[in-house]
């Protein structure tokens, strides 16, 4: 069977990816064991390990707060445990699938699920998605400020990619509104045999931007970036309590594990599964980045490698179980009447 152009490209990212999985992980486990990973999970400090889910389940209820402030600016009302099952799956799907494609779930669910208007629906993912990136870059420059000199990196070249992270983030929200005119015109110019496909595009930029609009004008925009540090605040606190719940069994201590150092060594981290050839599942790019700036931050080479592994697992694996369980849930969920 001849494939397609599509196709051709989707089975080339799926093996560069899994060459990427492999390389990592051959690279990684030519220093470390699979019991000295093992060793770090079974032995994890149970009072830790349960402010960790504390944690983290608050942060998905912030999350969910965050999403549900702008539906209400733009005039849609999902209940709240519904959009709770939404978000959960929606973690499930950003860990599963590489360059964060998995966000799009979010968008498909409120639609099919819920029933919220697909203007609406887009708007709250574009402005919670601009406003996450907003929100992490003073976070980014606060940590490299603190840490300072202790850097073997050029933290000052940092420190500037962080300002210009949010120069860029704050810039891309400010033409949010002008940039969706303009697609509505260019969208015009799709030839005419495409003409269902150029009615249903210029539709959909045209309900986006309404509701965008709509969003800014209710003041929405200063209490959604306050949510959006609280959701990141409670993200990467959650993720060092659970570094902490790892290796404090091990020996390590508080001063041993600074949290501006680690959160540091997280974001890159993250950066690099956001990738579009990041991996497998979540599993490739992301250790490898981990691994090289905690040990370029000063951490001990074998724990750095270790952690890499064993604390993405434990946290892949939970966020899979509960995102299983958010999917199951709302594929039981009837659909709500569609809202305004």
């Amino acid at each position: 069977m001849k494939l397609d152009r599509t196709q051709r490209k989707s089975l080339v990212l799926v093996g560069v990816s899994l060459l990427v999985t492999v390389a990592v992980f051959s690279y990684l486990f030519s220093f470390i064991t699979w019991g000295q990973v093992a060793e770090l999970i079974v032995s994890i400090d149970r009072r830790l390990l349960a402010l960790f889910f504390a944690i983290s389940f608050s942060m998905l209820l912030v999350r969910t707060m965050r999403y549900r402030v702008i539906l209400k600016s733009v005039g849609a009302y999902p209940g709240f445990l519904r959009l709770f099952l939404v978000v959960l799956v929606r973690g499930f799907c950003v860990d599963l699938l590489p360059a964060r494609t998995g966000e799009l779930v979010y968008i498909y669910l409120l639609r099919v699920k819920l029933k919220v208007e697909l203007g609406a629906a887009t708007a709250s993912f574009a402005l919670a998605f601009l406003f996450d990136m907003m929100a992490l870059a003073p976070m980014i420059v606060l940590a490299l400020f603190l840490v300072g000199a202790g850097l073997s990196l050029s933290w000052p070249v940092l420190a500037g990619a962080g300002v210009a992270l949010f120069g860029f983030s704050a810039l891309l929200i400010h033409i949010l509104i002008p940039g969706l005119r303009l697609a509505f015109g260019w969208s015009a110019r799709l030839p005419d045999r495409w003409r269902k496909l150029r009615r249903w595009v210029r539709r959909f930029i045209a309900a986006t931007h309404r509701q965008v609009f709509r969003a800014r004008a209710r003041g929405v925009y200063v209490p959604v970036f306050g949510w959006s540090v609280a959701v990141r605040l409670l993200k990467y606190g959650g993720l060092y309590v659970l570094l902490l719940a790892m290796l404090v069994p091990q020996g390590y201590t508080l001063p041993d594990l600074p949290f501006p150092k680690v959160f540091l060594g997280f974001c890159a981290a993250e950066m690099a599964a956001s990738l579009p050839i990041s991996g497998i599942g979540g599993f490739g790019a992301y250790q490898g980045a981990w691994s090289l700036v905690f040990i370029l931050l000063g951490f001990p080479a074998e724990m750095a490698k270790t952690t890499s592994v064993s604390h993405h697992v434990f946290s892949q694996m939970y966020g899979y179980a509960i995102g299983l369980i958010g999917l199951l849930a709302i594929l039981m969920v009837s659909a709500r009447k569609p809202t305004r």
